[in-house]
């Protein structure tokens, strides 16, 4: 019985070890920061993963007028750890930007971040 118990042990005490091996990519880090206020001008959105992905769609919301930043070139068109999307300079106000990116095993993951941009001389906008 004892020999039973320490092979069924064993056995969990692997399977337990090659969980993270498993685990979903996921975005690690964006700059700018969620929550986070920029200074006038952000003209570069980043974001960094935990294994490679493919960003697959980016999209950059203005708040105060519904309009929607198009991104100023394509999309990385590789699987990487970190990916940077430029924008135009953005003016003053507050931001979402919602992401979809696959991963290398297919998984399709999903995420979004918002920050504010200040108003130049670096005061955040009034909303």
């Amino acid at each position: 019985m004892r020999g039973i118990r320490a092979a069924a042990l064993a056995a969990v005490m692997v399977m337990a070890a090659t969980l993270p091996a498993f685990a979903h990519a996921k975005m690690v880090a964006s700059a700018p920061k969620d929550g986070e206020t920029v200074a006038a001008g952000l003209s570069q959105i980043e974001f960094t993963f935990s294994k490679p992905m493919r960003l697959t769609l980016m999209r950059v919301h203005r708040e105060k007028d519904s309009d929607d930043v198009a991104p100023s070139n394509a999309l990385p068109a590789s699987f990487t750890a970190a990916a940077s999307v430029a924008v135009p300079p953005l003016a003053a106000g507050a931001y979402e930007v919602s992401w979809t990116a696959v991963a290398e095993d297919g998984h399709v993951m999903q995420g979004s971040f918002a920050f504010t941009v200040a108003e130049a001389g670096g005061a955040a906008p009034a909303q």
